[in-house]
């Protein structure tokens, strides 16, 4: 879903607010012993913007960031991009898999999985 520093990238807007580059930065590198460099945080943040999971606006020649959502919204945003992606790459037989995994489930949990897609128990 996201690498361990886009999760970090996103913990600091999460837990800051509104942040610029150089914001996001200081706080990743807060007691870092090797250094990030400006530009990784620049990417990873582009890669967030274009995977609709972050927002900007446009301050003198930077951008100021932040969560397009709060942190639910985020993971169910990006549980989603999971499943479209396996889906997209392995079709029915992943379809297959996660069917059969549902059988294994505790009975209860299996039971509201089923609810909240919309459909009723056997």
């Amino acid at each position: 879903m996201l690498g361990p520093l886009a999760t970090a990238v996103m913990r600091i807007l999460w837990d800051r607010g509104p942040s610029s580059v150089a914001e996001v930065l200081d706080s990743l590198n807060h007691g870092r012993p090797r250094q990030l460099a400006y530009t990784t945080v620049m990417t990873i943040l582009t890669r967030l913007h274009e995977r609709g999971l972050v927002e900007r606006t446009r301050v003198g020649r930077g951008y100021v960031y932040r969560t397009a959502g709060d942190e639910p919204a985020s993971v169910e945003a990006l549980a989603g991009q999971a499943v479209d992606a396996v889906l997209a790459r392995y079709g029915s037989a992943a379809v297959r898999q996660f069917g059969e995994r549902l059988g294994g489930l505790d009975p209860e949990l299996r039971a509201r999985l089923i609810r909240l897609a919309g459909g009723e128990p056997r």
